[in-house]
């Protein structure tokens, strides 16, 4: 058979490259077209918002995740959603009328309910604070001393447990390894802070002694005192190594008023009192005259760890509320309202948040919100305090 030479078979090269070609010019053509509607299309889209969704937190006055300490039947110093306010317990009183304060029962103008309050928006949370918080509880009905404890928590609700039996009142000591407090009735005593050696060391013998604040240089204990159960009611100073049990010159006076707090640096102290008008007042913690800050029938004042501002409780609409104010009386601000309780607050010891009490929700809780009022989460509940109008809770770094 014979082959055609290789110079006779016949070229394609020319028309393969005319395809390549032909389909590279198509496919540009395709491509302006798209660009073209595209451009001419796009002022005729209408753009849609999209919002991120709102930060989740626990609502104010509903139940947290939070355990609840014990499982029991409400009573009279615990309310329920229908019962009225509860009416603080006390063992000896120190009475208000002595100083003019106002009566120091709870409102009863609303129920207790599941309230919203009205808050400040929500601001970011700083870092959750780490230390102790110590409180007051009642066990039952609270009218006998044995029913009074102590408890002691994480600043995150966690590892509640009791501390102390016949006792409130606590206070840290500036490195939160003492506990000074009131034990029913004997006196102010001084224990470890993990609950061991209890009932631990007296530091003062009088009955009428409750309301207590530790100095932040650790040398002196202030607290609320009515000697021999009539006459004015003071507030005292002695020293935590029990030196005022043996001589009554280690204890001395500062003021006439109730629930004292030190200032940062120890100099002033500040509380409620009545001159003229009642409301919170200062004055030198080595005694002399005191100066109103604001007397508008407030109590339980507590000055933050930067000396800027006094945190205290006033009633405004009906039920006690926590309020700022600068040292100087200016910048008053309202931090909570609805229709139950803010009470016995007191400051982180950063200063970047508030721990409260409260019984949103049906039952007495200990709360936390930011230092401006906003971002309030419960940490613990079924906690009913022993004296909610003049204790403080206290808490350590």
């Amino acid at each position: 058979m014979t082959t055609a030479p290789e110079s006779s078979k016949p070229n394609r090269r020319p028309w393969i490259v005319v395809g390549v070609l032909g389909c590279l010019v198509v496919c540009l053509l395709i491509a302006l077209v798209a660009a073209a509607g595209y451009f001419v299309l796009l002022p005729q889209l209408t753009p849609v918002a999209v919002s991120l969704p709102s930060p989740t937190r626990v609502p104010f006055g509903l139940p947290s995740s939070t355990p609840t300490l014990v499982a029991r039947t409400p009573t009279a110093a615990e309310p329920t959603k229908a019962s009225a306010s509860p009416t603080r317990t006390v063992g000896p009183t120190l009475p208000g009328d002595v100083l003019g304060v106002p009566p120091t029962t709870a409102p009863t103008t609303a129920p207790l309910v599941t309230a919203t309050a009205t808050r400040p928006a929500a601001s970011p949370t700083p870092a959750a604070p780490k230390g102790k918080i110590a409180f007051s509880r009642c066990e039952g009905t609270c009218d006998q001393d044995g029913q009074k404890t102590v408890w002691i928590m994480n600043m995150d609700g966690s590892g509640a447990r009791k501390l102390l039996d016949r006792a409130s009142s606590p206070s840290f000591s500036p490195d939160g390894t003492k506990l000074a407090y009131f034990r029913w009735v004997d006196g102010i005593f001084v224990a470890n802070a993990d609950g061991t050696e209890a009932p631990g060391k007296k530091i003062v013998g009088d009955t009428f002694t409750r309301f207590l604040d530790w100095s932040h240089d650790g040398r002196w204990i202030a607290f609320t005192a009515q000697p021999g159960g009539s006459g004015n009611v003071v507030i005292d100073v002695a020293p935590p190594d029990g030196a005022a049990v043996k001589d009554a010159g280690a204890r001395r006076n500062v003021a006439i008023g109730l629930s004292p707090a030190w200032s940062p640096d120890d100099m002033q102290v500040v509380f409620a009192t009545c001159r003229g008008g009642c409301g919170i007042f200062k004055g030198n913690s080595s005694g002399g005259d005191a100066i109103p800050i604001i007397t508008d029938d407030g109590g339980l004042p507590d000055w933050s760890p930067d000396g800027k501002k006094i945190l205290y409780q006033k009633e405004a609409d009906g039920q006690k509320q926590l309020f700022l104010i600068n040292p100087d009386g200016s910048g008053k601000k309202q931090l909570t309202s609805g229709p139950v309780m803010h009470v016995a607050a007191t400051w982180s010891p950063d200063g970047n948040f508030i721990f409260y009490r409260s019984p949103e929700g049906g039952t007495w809780g200990i709360w936390r919100m930011n230092a401006d009022g906003t971002n309030p989460i419960r940490l613990l509940e079924n906690v009913p305090p022993v004296d909610w109008a003049y204790e403080r809770l206290a808490v350590s770094k």
